[in-house]
């Protein structure tokens, strides 16, 4: 007689030989997925790859090292040196990558994967979403596909393409971690459109400005920021959606600036807190809670401060980025519908005709008004106001507050009227019709706001002759 031991031996020989070529099967079917997830990745690295580029960045510190006196301590060149990376989106050389890569660069180099290396210009940024487009002089080459941010989901797996920390190209990998994520990255810009796709594809120092891919090697963002505390990657990364980069890279081209619809009202998501304070009449915090500006398009359609807009057409809303996302790719005259909450006859229909911000059609026409006067500026940094010699004496002598900040000249157009007024390339403008310059967009604006056909008086500081004063005559 077979004793119970070996029984139960020969029962569990028996089981797993029954079930051992189930298990096998699945072990095969497992590897055999994870093989065409390799093949998926590998294929759309392969496919865009060539479309990703490395941007090489230098400020002024060759300037300043050439114009500090011998005492003066060495200049560091690497604290004047970056790296990002960008994405070819045509195949005539226009690049986008982010503003924060480019901005206030003195040269920008771009090479491509074939190790050809190009000059690159700035063709035109905005800085509410941190998106630059650049452009180089080349022709036929590989560029990405551009797909739809807005049908990205939680859990979506993502491609992420770049060169980190000088390595050269990287794919990395990850998904969907959040969607409409703020991040409060843009620090004092008192205004930003904040609405990121956040992944835990792994992102360094250098990724900046290459693509966030989906399976189909569609690129569905720019990654453009690391959340940290470290300055390297810590488990989450942000890109800007690719719907919000494509109208901004579509405004440039056609119009040479970002044109965004405005409504005219701050915001806040409403919480259980707003609910309590201001006694709203619902289950549960739902909407954005408004102020309306005065005089805005959103006022002079009849929204009122304390307002909870519910949706804005028909796409519900609970956070402001929501809604400035939405805003951002209409025009102004366009008209939205908002859906506000009503607690006496349920939710009601409001229609808006959007304008645009007065300070953005200022800051553009002091930018059309400078090309025509042959100048370009930009602000002036530290290390340029040592190299100029415009220490803090002589600011203070020329009544600067330690927040306030001129502009220099870095470009000239020898045929300009700029030229012929004997303005050059270093001088730092200070003053316009006696008032002193606080900020660049201070400095566009008292441009803008000169009456066409009259004269105004730019006052210009050099270290070899002090304050000296030329009149350009304002034309459109």
């Amino acid at each position: 007689m077979m004793k119970w031991p070996t029984r139960i031996g020969v029962l569990l020989a028996l089981t797993i030989a029954v079930c051992a070529p189930d298990s096998v099967a699945r072990a095969q079917d497992g590897a055999e997925s994870l093989r065409q997830l390799s093949n998926t990745f590998r294929s759309a690295y392969e496919q865009v790859k060539p479309a990703v580029v490395q941007i090489a960045t230098t400020r002024s510190w060759r300037f300043a090292r050439q114009t500090l006196p011998e005492s003066h301590p060495p200049v560091d060149p690497d604290a004047y040196r970056g790296l990002g990376s960008g994405t070819i989106v045509s195949d005539d050389g226009y690049i986008l990558s982010n503003y924060h890569v480019v901005s206030g660069a003195d040269s920008i180099v771009v090479t491509l994967t074939d190790r050809r290396t190009f000059g690159a210009e700035v063709v035109g940024f905005d800085s509410l979403i941190d998106i630059a487009l650049l452009k180089i002089e080349a022709q036929q080459l590989p560029h990405v596909r551009l797909g739809d941010s807005t049908s990205l989901q939680v859990g979506d797996w993502v491609l992420a393409i770049g060169h980190p920390l000088g390595m050269g190209s990287t794919l990395t990998h990850g998904i969907i971690s959040a969607l409409d994520r703020r991040a409060d990255i843009f620090n004092g810009s008192g205004y930003a459109i904040e609405s990121f796709i956040q992944t835990n594809a792994v992102i360094n120092p250098g990724n900046s400005g290459g693509p966030l891919l989906n399976l189909d090697g569609e690129t569905v963002g720019i990654v453009t920021a690391i959340s940290t505390r470290t300055g390297f990657y810590m488990g989450y990364s942000l890109a800007v959606p690719v719907n919000l980069a494509r109208e901004a890279m579509n405004d440039i081209r056609t119009h040479g600036r970002v044109v965004r619809g405005y409504l005219g009202i701050s915001m806040e998501a409403v919480t259980q807190e707003t609910v309590d304070a201001y006694g709203l009449s619902m289950e549960r915090p739902r909407g954005v809670w408004v102020r309306v500006s005065p005089q805005g398009p959103a006022q002079r359609s009849g929204l009122q401060n304390g307002d909870v807009i519910l949706a804005v057409d028909g796409q519900r809303v609970d956070h402001p980025n929501q809604i400035q996302s939405i805003i951002y790719g209409r025009d102004p005259g366009e008209r939205v519908q908002l859906t506000l909450l009503d607690e006496d006859s349920g939710d009601k229909i409001l229609d808006v005709e959007l304008g645009e911000r007065e300070e953005e059609r200022r800051l553009a026409r002091g930018e059309e008004r400078l090309k025509g006067l042959g100048l370009r500026v930009k602000p002036l940094t530290l290390d340029a106001s040592i190299a100029l010699g415009f220490t803090n004496e002589v600011a203070q002598e020329l009544g600067f507050g330690p927040e306030e900040k001129p502009v220099v000249v870095i470009e000239v157009d020898s045929l300009s009227q700029a030229a012929e007024k004997g303005i050059q390339v270093r001088d730092i403008i200070t003053e316009i019709d006696r008032e002193r310059i606080t900020s660049p967009q201070h400095f566009m604006r008292l441009v803008s706001t000169v009456e066409k056909g009259r004269s105004a008086l730019f006052w210009l500081w050099r270290s070899d002759r002090g304050v000296d004063v030329r009149a350009l005559r304002m034309t459109d």
